[in-house]
């Protein structure tokens, strides 16, 4: 066996990616950047090897400076603290902790969202 999953994408273009990895679009700065992460890789720590400036500071899920929204897809963040479960139902995540379990889609920069555009408190 390759290895290997054959998928095609929303125009119908073949898709070729190794088992355990999945396409994460991130919307950031007004442009969709899509990018190929393993399951066991953190979404920030691929964005960053793109070379995307996406904020962040304790790299510990603790803070929720570089929360996104995650738009569709299944992701794993059991390793943060920062997020009660009713936001994470609403689908924030932490991005220095999540791990990409789908293809997904994440909405990055979305701190001002968690705490209803209330930037003050912090």
């Amino acid at each position: 066996m390759s290895g290997r999953a054959d998928r095609q994408d929303e125009a119908g273009e073949e898709v070729v990616t190794d088992d355990g990895e999945y396409e994460v679009t991130l919307e950031h700065e007004g442009e969709d950047v899509t990018l190929s992460v393993d399951e066991d890789e953190y979404i920030l720590d691929a964005a960053e090897e793109a070379g995307l400036d996406l904020p962040y500071s304790c790299r510990k899920g603790q803070c929720t400076s570089c929360v996104g929204t995650v738009e569709e897809g299944e992701i794993d963040q059991s390793e943060g603290a920062a997020l009660d479960p009713m936001q994470e139902d609403d689908g924030f995540a932490l991005l220095c902790i999540t791990y990409p379990k789908s293809d997904c889609t994440i909405e990055t920069d979305t701190q001002s969202d968690l705490f209803g555009g209330d930037m003050d408190i912090l």
